[in-house]
């Protein structure tokens, strides 16, 4: 069949949504063979090979929604631009039926029974969910360890995917850099849906507030947190949008009353309206804030800037130049005052925005009416805060510099008293809600005169910048001398540090391009006023087309078995559907033996463990074994056992995943237990 010329160009390590897109539209590949490829790519480059640890939760009902995605199509009944697309989506997000621990130990096995809003959204819309991606607990981190251990970064592992402090949703770009799926689902608090998309080379957006509902992720600070896409380029972003953006009743914004956010459902209509073809720098003010491009003024110091990031950042000025836009570069008042940056500037509070104790309130009384209001909502009330131990919330490793240190000199770090926050009666989220309504206001009082009135004196129409300053290294976590790499300002944070979400500006950030030194991206961040969502988007695809090309992650080949068609389509009876059993045990030497046996089906089907691919007849038990190595050098605890089978066409036609956790042999049941008591 002939296939879009340009989907059948696309590189196949990672489809955007529009050549996905194609080659669902023409034949070219379907739902079931996306959901393949993604798994194939998750077994040798998650699992094995790099061992990235990007999405360690896998969706098991992902090839029986690929299937009836599939039929859905075939019937005429697509349900979109996203029908059969795969996503990824962070472990803080509810999915109903899957585990939703927020990558905290206190919360492994808690299941979600409903979705979060944008899920429910987008599995409506027909996109495919392949599965849960990795997080520090509860997105109090970027590059730490959780649940399911550390993210790694797919262009030098010896740097860090995403800030070390604020980068949470390090696996949903991790994921989608290395072609798990087409898009990602993230969310940031402070920097943590923008930074690991700079140092994955994506394009992520940070909404206004109320333009995209949270209500279903574990909330972190509820009138913080936003959902933050990752996707490949802006066209994509905006296809995404065009899903999930607009107003919800069950949203922390629309259930308060202090501030006006109805500008959101404007901003929503604006984006599903949007053409990502749109947008024109000639005659737009870029205003550069001078803090972030190394250059200090007045009693302002600046940010100390990598010189390979001031080489990217000077080219990408040069293009935006050329382009027609003009650039000035400008102090940052908002900064200045919010992080007491210059002794000019009064800080939120002293200056009269914020009350004194607000705070403490956000990091005590209200997370623990949210996390109560989370737990009921969508998990059922399953378990209850004061059962947990608060030790197992948020746990450093005991050798973490972090823990060693305490965390004292990370700039702006937050500190949280989990005793208090999982044993404290929890307010009511109305009692809550109403107690932040003079924070609220407050904060919509000085996003107003430091940022929207200063913009205008200034006649800027949006501030441009590098991400961030420095990339920190992987080893941050046990080299003191990394540790304050990883901890320095403008790296342990993206750029505008917690402001940026503390008083609701939209942004997007695209790549710049990778460092010659370091060879990992760096991202170009735009940000503006309030509610100005569709005029960024539309300025972001303006730039991203003045820029190089987004840089790919320079990981294994992993060739794209059954992803394309080659031939004709079978006529007659369709595919047989196939499931897979597997057993994995420890051998004495260490080594494991995976038993793998393929059921139904009507041809040998190719079975793929780690790195060994062999053929199985349906029902005849196949046998591989995995060297000591994966145990003793990774680490491992289990195996991602694939089975699939290809049609006529080249599509893969059936398929089936198994979880396989190493085992020791079963004792004897006649064994004596000896004690020493």
């Amino acid at each position: 069949m002939n296939a879009d010329a340009t989907a059948r160009r696309a590189d196949a390590a990672t489809l955007t949504i529009a050549a996905a897109r194609a080659l669902l539209a023409s034949g070219g590949s379907t739902s079931l063979a996306l959901a393949h490829h993604a798994l194939r790519r998750v077994a040798a480059l998650d699992r094995s090979g790099p061992r990235l640890r990007a999405m360690p939760l896998l969706d098991p009902a992902v090839y029986d929604e690929a299937a009836a995605r599939d039929l859905e199509r075939a019937r005429g009944r697509a349900r979109g631009p996203l029908h059969g697309v795969p996503f990824g989506v962070k472990d803080s997000f509810a999915v109903r039926g899957l585990t939703v621990a927020a990558g905290s130990p206190a919360f492994a096995g808690l299941r979600a029974e409903r979705d979060a809003v944008v899920v429910e959204r987008l599995r409506a819309a027909g996109a495919l969910l392949i599965g849960r991606t990795n997080m520090p607990p509860m997105a109090i981190g970027g590059g730490q360890a959780g649940l399911y251990g550390r993210t790694r970064s797919p262009y030098n592992p010896d740097f860090l995917a995403a800030a070390w402090h604020s980068g949470s949703s390090i696996g949903s770009a991790v994921s989608l850099a290395a072609g798990f799926c087409s898009f990602g689902i993230g969310e940031e608090t402070v920097s943590s849906g923008r930074s690991p998309a700079s140092n994955n080379a994506l394009v992520a957006y940070t909404p206004s507030w109320g333009v995209v509902p949270s209500a279903g992720n574990w909330p972190l600070h509820p009138f913080r947190d936003v959902v933050v896409p990752h996707t490949l380029d802006v066209a994509d972003l905006v296809d995404v949008l065009a899903v999930i953006a607009g107003p919800d009743d069950r949203d922390v914004w629309q259930r308060q009353t202090a501030i006006d956010v109805t500008p959101a459902a404007r901003v929503a209509a604006d984006l599903a309206a949007l053409a990502a073809t749109e947008g024109d720098l000639r005659g737009l003010r870029v205003g550069v804030p001078r803090l972030y491009v190394g250059e200090g003024y007045d009693d302002v110091a600046p940010i100390p800037l990598r010189p390979s990031i001031r080489a990217l950042w000077d080219d990408a000025e040069r293009a935006i130049a050329d382009a027609g836009a003009t650039v000035v570069r400008v102090p940052f008042p908002l900064v200045e005052a919010y992080e007491s940056r210059s002794a000019r500037a009064r800080d939120l509070v002293s200056g009269g925005y914020l009350p004194g104790d607000w705070t403490a309130y956000e990091l005590g009384p209200l997370m623990t009416a949210a996390w109560t209001a989370f737990l009921h909502d969508h998990c059922g009330g399953a378990v209850a805060l004061r059962d947990i131990a608060p030790g197992a919330v948020r746990p450093d490793a005991p050798y973490a510099i972090d823990a060693i240190e305490g965390g004292r000199r990370h700039p702006g770090r937050d500190t949280f008293d989990f005793g208090a926050i999982l044993g404290a009666e929890p307010p009511s989220m109305a009692e809550a809600i109403a107690r932040a309504a003079p924070a609220l206001r407050g904060l919509a009082a000085a996003r107003e005169r430091l940022f929207h009135a200063w913009l205008a004196e200034a006649r800027i129409d949006v501030l441009a910048f590098p991400a961030n300053a420095d990339i920190g290294p992987w080893d941050a976590e046990t080299n003191p001398d990394s540790a304050r790499l990883a901890w320095a300002d403008g790296a342990v944070f993206s750029h505008m540090n917690h402001v940026m979400r503390r008083v609701g500006l939209p942004s997007v950030t695209v790549p710049m391009g990778r460092t010659a030194d370091l060879g990992m991206p760096v991202g170009l961040t735009l940000c503006g006023p309030a509610y100005a969502d569709a005029d960024l988007l539309r300025w972001a695809a303006a730039v991203e087309r003045a820029l190089p090309p987004r840089p790919a992650a320079p990981l294994p080949e992993v060739p794209p078995h059954g992803l394309l068609r080659s031939g004709p389509p079978a006529r007659g009876r369709g595919a047989v559907p196939i499931a897979v059993d597997a057993r994995a045990e420890i051998a004495p030497g260490g080594a494991v033996d995976v038993s793998v046996t393929v059921r139904g089906g009507a041809a040998p089907a190719l079975v793929e463990v780690a790195d060994h691919r062999v053929e199985a007849r349906p029902g005849d038990p196949v046998e591989v074994t995995l060297g000591p190595a994966s145990r003793r050098a990774h680490g491992d605890a289990s195996v991602l056992v694939l089975a699939s089978t290809r049609g006529p066409d080249g599509l893969t036609s059936a398929a089936a995943l198994a979880e396989a956790p190493f085992r020791w042999p079963t004792i004897r049941a006649d064994a004596q237990t000896r004690s020493t008591a």
